[in-house]
């Protein structure tokens, strides 16, 4: 997948981003659970300087409690409909990247068919039991 858009659920919010992820990875640590409202979250790593928000619905951020990890991430929301867009956190493994939840992007063909799968699993600890492992890279945390 080189470069791609996507969009919130109501259409207002929308972005961009050029390159290839750095990384796809599914997330089952208890924030991304929440805030995904769901049993894990599928995101990928990509660089800042190459994503972009375009003009539309405003960005909003909430200050989240320290990651179980210690990171401080800031997660982005449409400002309308409230749609998790990404995340950017304050550590070093992180820092100059944007987190983008992959359920965001907009496929030429409605589907996910050109989304990079998953090279990872991050905070398997936290897996639900009913939930089967890939066969890739099983992290306890984020390594």
């Amino acid at each position: 997948m080189t470069g791609g858009k996507g969009s919130c659920a109501c259409g207002k919010t929308k972005y961009t981003f050029s390159g290839d992820p750095v990384m796809t990875a599914i997330c089952h640590c208890l924030d991304c659970r929440k805030l995904s409202s769901s049993a894990f979250s599928t995101a990928l790593l990509v660089p800042s300087s190459n994503f972009h928000f375009e003009a539309g619905a405003p960005v909003k951020t909430v200050d989240l409690k320290h990651h179980i990890d210690g990171i401080d991430m800031t997660p982005h929301f449409c400002g309308n409909c409230g749609s998790w867009m990404c995340k950017t956190a304050d550590d070093d493994r992180f820092r100059g990247m944007h987190i983008v939840m992959a359920g965001t992007l907009d496929t030429e063909d409605g589907q996910d068919s050109k989304v990079t799968a998953p090279q990872a699993e991050l905070w398997t600890k936290y897996r639900l039991d009913w939930v089967k492992p890939l066969e890739v890279k099983q992290c306890v945390g984020f390594e």
